[in-house]
């Protein structure tokens, strides 16, 4: 038996208004999601992109506002035009604000700010005058932006760049010996969320 016209007409108005909810729901309702992250790191004194990786939880307050905190490592040896000067290994422990754009949407672009606890190990190389390997903590902040974008509601991929500005007492150091070097590093990492 073929359903009459109005009985066709409700059902699919029934159908609709029920959609409707699902498809106007944000792509970032609050919640916490646990992740990983690889990328490129590049002092201004290093002569290449070093590696990076990184572990990260990242909490959604709202649809626009987000917290990351983040445990990660990197290894960069940074020098001047006549070679190798300073190898460093850092372990930074940081948190970041995030500010998400377009919230309801699969793709979304987002600011970030934020600072941590950094611990540094400094290894002099090459023509470096001194000759003691040097450990220490260091407080940093960081800037930066990416995109966040959404395969599914429970796991997101992502991509930033973001500037640290950190000054090791080591540069510091051979800046006053007189060598062109430089503090600071770009980071611009891809990770993965998945939200519980």
């Amino acid at each position: 038996m073929r359903p009459s016209f109005p009985s066709a007409a409700l059902l699919g108005l029934a159908a609709a208004t029920l959609a409707a909810p699902a498809a106007a729901q944000s792509w970032s309702d609050p919640g916490i999601g646990f992740g990983a992250r690889l990328g490129l790191t590049q002092a201004r004194s290093a002569g290449s992109p070093s590696g990076g990786a990184g572990v990260q939880v990242r909490y959604r307050l709202t649809g626009s506002l987000g917290l990351e905190g983040s445990l990660g490592v990197r290894r960069e040896t940074l020098g001047d035009d006549t070679g190798p000067l300073l190898r460093l290994t850092e372990v930074p422990v940081t948190g970041t604000g995030q500010l998400f754009f377009f919230p309801s949407r699969r793709l979304q672009p987002y600011l970030l700010a934020g600072a941590g606890l950094h611990v540094v190990r400094a290894e002099p190389e090459g023509r470096n005058p001194g000759s003691d390997t040097k450990t220490e903590a260091l407080f940093a902040v960081h800037a930066g932006a990416g995109i966040d974008v959404r395969p599914s509601r429970t796991s997101a991929v992502h991509l930033d760049a973001r500037w640290t500005f950190l000054e090791p007492t080591s540069i510091t150091d051979l800046e006053k010996a007189g060598f062109d070097v430089a503090p600071g590093y770009w980071a611009i990492a891809v990770g993965v969320t998945f939200s519980r």
